[in-house]
């Protein structure tokens, strides 16, 4: 009996084990087979952070592969708001750290997003130095520019997100981008700083990297032609300088200037070489002149008489200064305004206007940049005698400085207007995907007549009002230009703008180069205030060019 009680005993007991053992293994199972999926998702969701990925921009580069901007791997800052146990304390002690502003912080963490972005660009430093609970770092691309200050404006900037706001980083923001890809990031302590999130080795996505832009600009030239206008800038005390240098035979834009150059905490800007507008001057009186030799008037009539003065419209003309009387070479050599009314007055309203409209007054010239403006031409046969009269010296009529600069490179270029480029090749990886070429926009006229005034350009700077751009050792044709500064409505009291565009070498021009002085402060005519700095810049250019033949031996002095 005793034994019978004490086997029922034992089996008991080896049952309850069994029982127990059996319950284990199977909530063993049921939790690390049957729920292993949910458990890890939920473990995922508590400790892993999903993040998009940011692709490396592509770079811009001067034309001989200059970096002018690219992508460097700094820190952005995310904060985790369930984590963070004071928002102000947290919010001044990143501010103290350049972080940003304390007010601006605390309005970024008191959103309701789960991970906020708080701060890109930082640096390794900063980050070591940052010991706060729920700030993390993640290593990602941050936009660095080499040059600075220089061509900024033209090469342009990015907003929050990465996308191209302003310049050839916004016109060429889908070639530049990429695509982003995500990951999932987990929190990797650190002995000092905050912690860092690092990318999980599993189920990701990569980003694919932006394509790289090769320019047209010389970033030699652009430092000489910036360098030489912030110089003028400064000695006129100038509201603004602008500067292009063009490649008269491809429509290759060189270097472009604005002075002050644009830089992010400056606030916005707009890039004045295709979008300031202005009246020109004397300048603009290139195209009356090719009117008149293109309807075969001759070089040598007279155009004004010894009282340098004309009566047109209702109106008397004269010149500033006394003088002889001018033939038609004389008045564009002299800058003779009385002149070009009598000029004007002869080619008529109807082909004045269509001789502007074919060097693209009035019309966007094309460049693949953003915010061009086209310029006003007004419609001549519409007017009043008086408003030919003052569009025939350049007054009345609306320009951008790319588009007076290129109404040169057509004369320049035989009479072959361009299309202005920027972009000179798109490459992935190294290998060229797109390559711009030469665009023609039209035929202005017969290259005799370009020839022919394209000499007179070279008198007006060897005799005329361009005389202080001149260089010992090389030929330049240009002209120079003064005019009034109309804004508001009106034309400003004591207010000017002064301008030369220049031509070299001649008589086989490869470049054309344009100067524009807003306002400058004291002396104003461009022939004693712009012509002394485009002399220096060709000097400067044609020494780094390296120009031969006929200059070494015209050479009569040290530059």
């Amino acid at each position: 009996m005793g034994d019978r009680v004490l086997r029922i005993k034992a089996m008991s007991l080896i049952s309850i084990f069994v029982l127990l053992w059996v319950f284990a293994f199977g909530r063993l199972f049921y939790l690390q087979i049957v729920q292993s999926r949910d458990i890890g998702r939920k473990s995922r969701t508590e400790q892993v952070r999903h993040l998009e990925t940011p692709a490396r921009r592509g770079e811009i580069l001067d034309k001989k592969g200059r970096i002018l901007a690219t992508d460097l791997k700094l820190f952005t800052l995310y904060a985790e708001k369930s984590r963070i146990v004071d928002i102000e304390t947290t919010a001044k002690t990143l501010a103290k750290y350049g972080i940003g502003s304390a007010t601006r912080l605390e309005s970024l963490l008191v959103n309701k997003i789960k991970l906020i972005r708080i701060a890109r660009g930082v640096s390794d430093s900063v980050v070591r130095k940052l010991n706060l609970e729920g700030i993390y770092a993640v290593r990602e691309w941050f936009r660095y520019y080499p040059s600075g200050r220089v061509g900024r404006t033209a090469i342009g900037s990015l907003n929050w997100e990465k996308k191209g706001i302003s310049g050839i980083e916004r016109e060429y923001n889908k070639q530049l981008a990429g695509s982003n890809g995500w990951a999932y990031y987990l929190e990797v302590p650190r002995y000092s700083g905050i912690s860092l999130l690092k990318r999980c080795e599993e189920n990701y996505e990569d980003p694919i990297p932006g394509r790289d832009i090769y320019l047209t600009i010389d970033l030699d030239i652009q430092y000489i032609l910036d360098s030489e206008l912030r110089k003028l800038g400064e000695r006129t005390k100038a509201d603004q300088v602008f500067g292009l240098c063009i490649d008269s035979r491809t429509g290759e834009i060189l270097a472009m200037v604005n002075i002050p150059e644009f830089l992010p905490e400056d606030g916005w800007r707009n890039n004045g070489c295709v979008a300031w507008q202005f009246e020109p001057g004397s300048i603009f009186k290139l195209i009356p002149a090719f009117a008149w030799i293109n309807e075969g008037y001759s070089l040598g009539d007279t155009v004004v008489g010894s009282t340098g003065s004309i009566s047109f419209g209702g109106k008397v003309f004269k010149d500033p200064h006394s003088h002889p009387a001018y033939t038609f070479e004389d008045a564009l050599v002299h800058s003779s305004n009385a002149g070009f009314v009598n000029i004007g007055e002869k080619i008529g309203k109807r082909e004045l206007y269509r001789c502007a409209r074919y060097f693209g007054i009035g019309c966007k010239t094309g460049v693949d940049l953003p915010v061009e403006y086209s310029g006003k031409l007004p419609i001549l046969e519409r007017m009043r005698d008086i408003r030919l009269a003052t569009v025939s010296f350049g007054q009345g009529v609306n320009t951008t400085p790319l588009q007076i600069v290129m109404a040169y490179q057509a004369i320049a270029n035989g009479g072959v207007l361009l299309r202005p480029r920027v972009m000179k090749e798109i490459r992935r990886k190294g290998r060229i995907i797109e390559k711009s070429r030469t665009e023609v926009v039209r035929r202005i006229g017969d290259r005799e007549t370009a020839l022919k005034l394209l000499e007179i350009l070279y008198h007006t700077v060897e005799k005329g009002t361009g005389e202080l751009a001149s260089l010992p050792y090389i030929k330049i044709a240009g002209k120079t230009g003064t005019a009034w500064k109309y804004s508001d409505g009106s034309y400003r009291e004591g207010e000017y703008v002064s301008s030369f565009v220049g031509i070299l070498p001649y008589p086989d021009p490869e470049l054309v180069i344009g100067i524009f002085l807003d306002n400058p402060k004291g002396p104003y005519y461009s022939s004693v205030t712009v012509c002394p700095a485009f002399k220096e810049v060709a000097r400067r250019i044609t020494f780094l060019k390296g120009y031969r033949g006929e200059m070494l031996y015209a050479f009569r002095g040290t530059p």
